[in-house]
């Protein structure tokens, strides 16, 4: 027997004699209940359990934490959390599928889907405890681990679903807020161009900065604008000739060549590739701007996005702007949840005034350098509140 199983074992005894009552659950064998702190313990207990039988070079982190309406008993709810992971390679993808597939098959899990392929879909449920547990392919870039309990009880009423024409709102005073920031990285590109054209490699190097923190102001979480993203902001990790690869372009690319001693002409049609990008963003931004009901995964991602890149340096290319750059992604984060915040509030008042003191205290932790990661840490484990809150109906 694992040690997991033990442990889940140990934890299924505890809350059956805290609860003191046992249910039929969809395996039709009798299972405990547990209360909503006892669910939410155990879906970290799976979550921990699958992340540490998958490949170590795949990040995860909290996407969205959401309760769903049970109809059989009435009454009662499912509490679920979803995972966003980003392997680095679609075959990286395919085989933590296959390891988690194995795993809880050993485990005795039962199999309720398995869908495979590239966008395949693996859902399995623990016949002593009713939980489900399940893997997915979003994309070939991205994969959605989801854990889920089975129907109970909760102190209080769930939150009502956000109606698809007030999501549309958010969606679209989004699309104003990015279009703002764009016109700011037009300006801020030619200064950078300006300066490239010059003797002045200091001056470049600031112009530089100016333009990576607007852009990172953006808010461009987990591939958010698609191509238009990766041509102004794309890394060199996952190309076949790394930083030397001809496909690495945009600010990423400029930053290279700015700290690691290119010719400031060389650098021009960079520059200029950047600005094209920039350019041809705005013009389609009410099409590449996210869906709707893609918007409130991204109050947490944008500085999940920052601990996964900026804080492990896989976005340092000579700058060493990490800090600078994840108090830009601040920035972004308290941008969406201005946004959000009536809709918020509404359903859970206390929610922004917490996040937005975390974000506080996160600035402060960057400006001191000293305790950023527990300060990120603190954010993250607030935010991930929100996303559940915002679901939209039908969703």
């Amino acid at each position: 027997m694992t040690r997991f199983r033990v442990v889940l074992l140990a934890a299924t005894t505890a809350v059956v004699a805290a609860a003191g009552a046992l249910v039929l659950a969809r395996s039709e064998a009798a299972t405990p209940v547990p209360t909503e702190p006892e669910a939410r313990a155990l879906i970290d207990n799976y979550r921990t359990d699958s992340t540490t039988n998958i490949s170590e070079t795949i990040r995860y982190a909290e996407a969205v934490s959401t309760t769903g309406a049970c109809t059989d008993p009435p009454g009662t709810y499912t509490i679920s959390a979803r995972y966003s992971m980003m392997p680095p390679s679609a075959a990286a993808g395919a085989t933590a599928v296959d390891a988690l597939r194995t795993h809880w098959a050993d485990l005795g899990y039962r199999v309720v889907t398995d869908v495979p392929g590239q966008n395949s879909q693996l859902l399995a449920e623990d016949p002593a405890t009713g939980f489900r547990v399940g893997i997915s392919r979003r994309t070939a870039g991205y994969l959605r681990l989801a854990v889920s309990s089975p129907c109970l009880t909760l102190p209080y009423p769930p939150a009502p679903p956000v109606l698809p024409q007030e999501q549309a709102s958010v969606r679209e005073a989004y699309q104003q807020y990015v279009g703002g920031v764009l016109d700011r990285l037009t300006g801020d590109v030619a200064a950078l161009r300006a300066a490239v054209a010059g003797s002045d490699r200091a001056k470049a190097r600031s112009a530089w900065l100016t333009a990576q923190l607007t852009w990172d102001r953006v808010g461009a979480a987990y591939g958010s604008f698609g191509e238009y993203a990766d041509a102004v902001d794309g890394l060199p990790q996952g190309l076949p000739g790394g930083v030397r690869d001809p496909h690495f372009t945009g600010l990423r690319r400029i930053e290279y060549g700015l700290w690691h001693g290119a010719p400031l002409g060389t650098l021009l049609p960079l520059v200029d590739a950047v600005a094209g990008q920039v350019t041809r963003l705005r013009g389609d931004l009410a099409a590449a701007t996210p869906d709707a009901i893609d918007l409130p995964p991204r109050v947490p991602e944008i500085l999940e996005d920052a601990l996964r890149f900026h804080r492990t340096g896989l976005t340092d290319m000579g700058a060493g702007s990490g800090l600078a750059e994840t108090a830009a992604a601040v920035d972004a984060t308290a941008a969406l949840l201005d946004l959000f915040g009536p809709l918020l509030d509404e359903r859970r008042p206390a929610l922004r005034p917490a996040a937005y003191a975390r974000l506080e205290n996160l600035r402060h932790a960057i400006a001191v350098r000293r305790d950023v990661d527990a300060a990120l840490g603190g954010v993250l484990e607030t935010l991930a509140q929100a996303p559940g809150l915002l679901e939209v109906t039908g969703s």
